[in-house]
């Protein structure tokens, strides 16, 4: 249902936003599936553009065709602390791909 899926959003939302404190400086990477549309769409945005520039989100799809919802919505923070990426969680390929492309293979959040 709508609801549970943005009651779902909220609540990682919350929990990474609050988990992270605000005197942090060092800039968390996170990985987040599922980028299209919905709850991976909108959990990517939200982290990308969070003001204290706490997250480098790297925004996954099975395929790249489909981000233009998220350019869209990602404005500005595109390209500077959100990154698209090719990823199908089915392919053990797809997936060694994807994390060796990030910058020391580090994700701190999935």
């Amino acid at each position: 249902s709508t609801w549970g899926a943005s009651s779902t959003y909220l609540l990682v939302a919350a929990c990474l936003l609050s988990s992270i404190g605000k005197a942090t400086m060092a800039v968390r990477n996170v990985l987040v599936t599922g980028c299209s549309s919905g709850i991976g769409l909108a959990l990517a945005v939200r982290l990308a553009r969070d003001e204290l520039k706490r997250f480098r989100v790297f925004a996954t799809m099975r395929n790249l065709e489909k981000s233009e919802a998220l350019k869209e919505q990602a404005g500005p923070a595109l390209d500077k602390m959100l990154e698209i990426k090719d990823l199908d969680v089915t392919s053990e390929d797809s997936i060694r791909r994807c994390v060796n492309s990030i910058p020391q293979r580090r994700v701190d959040v999935l």
